[in-house]
Order: structure tokens, then sequence, then C-alpha cells
């Protein structure tokens, strides 16, 4: 028997027993023999008005009972026990939802059994080695038998064994004669000697891990804080400990003592979003020169850099995500995305001048470098015509929203997961809506001044797509044009209608443009007061615009829904009226 077990028996019998020491009770326990002159539960029951006997299937030290079946204790009458115990035995017991039921047949009414059983450790048979004992299964054991759940604990990362300790109790009857127990509540014996075994210097991290949020979960947070420091020093590569000591001096206001361990967490191999964020408060909580030490911590790797910086991003830490970005940015200036998410760290912390200064320079930057995608194309159309009002229709984060210069900018999008939330400015209006409901009310700002260049980027659909563009056309100064982003799909999967059948088709590979390319097709089969073409460029831009058509596609609404993409990828070039880069820069001289 070994001593974790002892001292849980023990603490059940001071915890749950002690109160009735004047008592008569009878104490059976289960599976009592002593094996090599092993210690035993008896000297835990000796008073003078308690009867203990032991029961085995064998007869030697420490057995009072010889039971000649496992499962039918013929030898045992029923509701013969106040109290029954079983240490280190149900692991070897084939069928051990018999023996529960054995137990509970034995006890008295009210009547409780102590059972400790390992979760973990070794095989080690007598004559068998069948078990081992979560929580949940001592739980599901008990309802079998039709016991009362009072307590059940597991020495998660204690000694070898990592023992599994259960307090049941049968119901009371009006019938029968009871024990003389109340309905015990959980005293949490075992949790007591758990979180006491410390003194012993437990050599694995996950007790201190385990006791640590044992302490945590019960509001004792100072007791929290020495675990976590003797964890720490017991374990100090171990990055959950740091994590679990970081996230106590944080809650305790402590961020300077934070510091050390965040770094450790920065220069993990691994880091899960936990820690990100626990780095991210501390760093907007400590002073510049602690800032400094932090930040000068961040990996080199360019990998695990973005792997961090998208962390930041995804968990809303946008402290470490600027710095993150900003290093990106240094190491990589020509990096668009680094700088369109830099930008967007500075817009989540209402650094708005800042914001301002990296999205204009992010647009220069990409005409500057004849980059041709639907901003750049976007921003062409205005700097050449003059367009002065701008719809954005699937606005999302904002990513080309923010990069487009124009006198009046209007948003539209359902939800806006713009970092930061959005606000109305003088050049810029929100509105979170659909498309649909936008146009059923459309703004001031549309019915005075009209449209002069629209982005369609919303819900990547021919039925939905194609009626923002005629919601659009109604508003579309006579100069006007209308770009449609993801016309030109790659693939069966790319070209699905919805993202929810994209991402089941064996070939999909992250992208998904749905079925826009049919509203070109249906504009170009319908309407011959509109000029349509598809730059093939960024998953294809699609122009549209008053005027006369190149050609006129001769093919029915009803075909068109049908349309398959193998049909569409045969006649992509005339359908489209697909054109090359170089065209796009003819078409606005």
């Amino acid at each position: 028997m070994h001593s974790t077990s002892l001292n849980k028996m023990k603490a059940f019998v001071e915890g749950y027993l002690a109160e009735f020491e004047d008592a008569e009770l009878i104490i059976i326990d289960v599976g009592a023999k002593a094996y090599s002159g092993n210690p035993t539960y008896r000297p835990f029951f000796n008073k003078q008005k308690w009867k203990y006997f032991g029961l085995d299937l064998d007869p030697g030290v420490n057995v009072d009972i010889v039971v000649s079946n496992p499962y039918n204790w013929k030898e045992v009458p029923d509701n013969f026990a106040d109290v029954v115990i079983s240490g280190q035995a149900f692991e070897h017991v084939e069928f051990p939802w018999l023996t529960i039921k054995e137990i509970y047949r034995i006890l008295k009414p009210s009547g409780v059994c102590c059972i400790i059983a390992p979760s973990s450790g070794p095989e080690h048979k007598y004559p068998y080695d069948c078990w081992r004992f979560y929580p949940d299964g001592m739980r599901a054991l008990a309802k079998w038998a039709g016991f009362k759940v009072v307590e059940v604990f597991t020495d998660w990362g204690l000694g070898e064994w990592q023992d599994t300790f259960a307090v049941f109790q049968k119901p009371s009857s009006k019938e029968l004669i009871n024990s003389p127990f109340p309905e015990f509540n959980n005293k949490k014996v075992a949790e007591r000697v758990y979180l006491d075994a410390v003194k012993t210097a437990p050599n694995n991290p996950q007790y201190y891990a385990n006791a640590i949020n044992i302490l945590k979960n019960d509001g004792r947070l100072d007791e929290a804080l020495k675990y976590a420091i003797l964890g720490v020093n017991s374990f100090p590569h171990n990055a959950w400990l740091r994590y679990k000591l970081a996230e106590i001096y944080v809650e305790r206001k402590q961020f300077s003592s934070a510091v050390e361990h965040v770094i450790f967490l920065l220069r993990a191999k691994f880091i899960n979003p936990n820690s990100v964020k626990l780095i991210n408060t501390v760093l907007k909580s400590t002073d510049a020169y602690e800032k400094s030490i932090i930040t000068s911590q961040l990996p080199d790797d360019l990998q695990a850099l973005r792997q961090l910086a998208n962390h930041s991003w995804n968990t809303n830490s946008y402290h470490l995500m600027q710095v993150c970005y900003e290093k990106l940015a240094e190491k990589l200036p020509e990096d668009i995305h680094s700088k369109v998410m830099l930008g967007l760290s500075y817009w989540a912390l209402g650094r708005e001048e800042a914001f301002r200064k990296t999205f204009k320079e992010i647009i220069e930057l990409k005409l500057q470098k004849g980059i041709l995608e639907r901003t750049t194309i976007i921003q062409h159309l205005i700097n050449k015509f003059g367009f002065k009002t701008y719809l954005e229709i699937g606005v999302e984060m904002g990513m080309n929203f923010f990069q487009i210069d124009a006198e009046l900018k209007l948003a539209v999008d359902p939800k806006f997961v713009i970092p930061g939330g959005v606000k109305d400015t003088e050049k810029e209006k929100f509105f979170t809506m659909t498309s649909d409901e936008f146009f059923a009310n459309p703004p001031k700002e549309i019915l005075e001044r009209g449209l002069d260049i629209v982005l369609i980027d919303g819900l990547h659909t021919y039925e939905q797509s194609l009626r923002d563009v005629e919601n659009c056309l109604k508003y579309l100064n006579p100069n006007g044009v209308i770009v449609m982003h993801d016309c030109l799909p790659d693939s069966p999967a790319t070209a699905m209608p919805t993202l929810e059948e994209a991402r089941k088709h064996p070939d999909f590979k992250g992208n998904w443009t749905g079925d826009v390319y049919k509203t070109i097709i249906h504009l170009r089969a319908t309407r011959e007061d509109l000029f349509v073409a598809v730059v093939n460029t960024d998953w294809g831009v699609g122009l549209v615009k008053r005027g006369v058509p190149e050609d006129k596609l001769s093919i029915s609404p009803e075909n068109i829904k049908k349309m398959t993409y193998h049909d569409f990828a045969k006649e992509k070039e005339k359908l489209l009226n697909l054109k090359p880069v170089s065209w796009f820069f003819e078409f606005i001289n």
C-alpha cells in the first residue's frame, strides 16, 4: 500500500467519520489482504465501537471474511455495513461494475463507501491488472449501482499511480435501519491531501499545473502564486508553468514580474493563442524600457515571426500584432501584406495618424511598382477620371477600402471585422447591413451625388452579385464604373456557389470565388447598353460601365444558371471578354 493511498484513507476517516467515533460502525475493507508486510488501512479504524472486517477471496494477513464468489458475497448479508472501503483493489477486478453492485447491497441505507484506485502506473498483476480509473469512470460506477457521488478526485501528476479517490453514499430508507450518517456533501479531503503533497517536492510539472488551477478556481490566488513559483523553480523550462506564473502576476497587476516569463514564452519553439494574449497584456501594461526588452525577443526567423503575428491578429492582441508587423515590415520593406496588417493594428490601437500614413504608403508603393489588382485598378480609375464618390460592398477587414483615396467613401458589410471597429468620418461612412438593405433605403450621399465608382466584393453568388450590379446601376453616374472581384475561378472547387460547398470539394485549396462569373456572362448576354470586360488579374477583375458592348453573347439566363464550371472553362475568354493586364492601361488612356 503506497503512502499517498494511506494518506487519503486517513483523510477520509478524519474528514467523514471522526465525529462518529462513538457510534457503532461496521467497516468492511474489500480486497484487504496484505502482501509482503505492506501496511493496511486497519489502524485507521481501530476505535472502541467500530468493527473492522477485511474481505478477500483468499485467507491471509488482514483477512477476516473470505468470499467464494468475487461477485456474489453470500457470506455477507444485505444492509450489513455502515462503511465499505477499498484501496488498490479495483484495478485487479475483472468486472468492477459487479463489485460496486455488491458494495451497494451490503451497505446500510445512508452508508458510505470510499474507493481508491490508480489512474496511471505500470502493470502489476494480482493475478490480473485490468483497469485504470478516471473521475468519470468512478462516477459511472456510482451511477450504475445507484449511489450518490459525494467526492471524486484524481491525483494528476502525483506519484506513480496518480490515484483516483471516490466517496459514494447509499440513499437513506424509510423502511430499513439507516447508518448514523447525514447526507454528506463534498468535504474535499482528497484535494487537501493532494495540495499538502507539495511538501514532498513532486517531480511532475503536471502536479503544479493542476494544483495552481485548483487554487485559482477557489480564489486562493496568493497560494496559487506560491505553487507557481515552486513549479517554475523545479521545472524552469516548462512553458505551461511559466504561462501560469505570468498569468497570476497579470491578475495581481504585477506586470513587471511577468516580463521574464513572457519572454520565455516568446522564445518557446511553439506558442499557443493563450500565450499570445498574455504576452500582449504584459506588453501593453509595462513601461517603455520593459516593452523594449520584450520586443527585442521577437523571433528573427520569418516563419516564426509571421506565425506570431498571425496569432496576434486572430486573438485581437493588437499591441503584439503591431510590433510583430513593424518588424516584418522592416525586414521585408516591399511586403504589402505586412504593411496592410501593420496599418490595421494602428487602427485597432487608435493610432489614426500612423494608420492613415501607412495605408497611403501602401497604395503609393503598389502604384509605383506597377502592381495591377482590384485596389490599384480602382485607384487608377479614380485618379484618371476624377471620381469622387466610392462605394465598396463586402468590406470585411477593410484591407482594400482603407487603401482607396477618394473624396467620399461608403462601406457596406453586414459584419465588419475591422480590428477596433468602425467609425464614421467626414470622408468615410460605414453601413452595417446587407447590400439589399442598403439599397432599399439609400443614404442621402448617394441620392445627392450618385456613384462614381463601385467595388462589388460581397456575397460571391450569381444571384447576389447580379442584384448588386443592378442596384448600383440605378445610382451610377454617366461615366461611372462598377468593378467586380472574383470573376475568374480556376477550378470547380473555387467556383462552387457557396463557401460551404467549396470546402467540401476534394480539390478545395482555400480560394473561393463563387459563381460571380455568371453575372458577367448574364450582363454580356442581356444588356446592350453596357460595356463589360474582365481583366486577367487578381482572380478576375470585372469592369462594367455604360456604353456599347464589344459583342453580345447569345445565352439565355436559364442556361447561364445551369452552366457548369467545365462549360465555362472551355470558353472563358469569350464568355468574360477576358483582357490582358496591358489592355487596362489602354482602356484608361
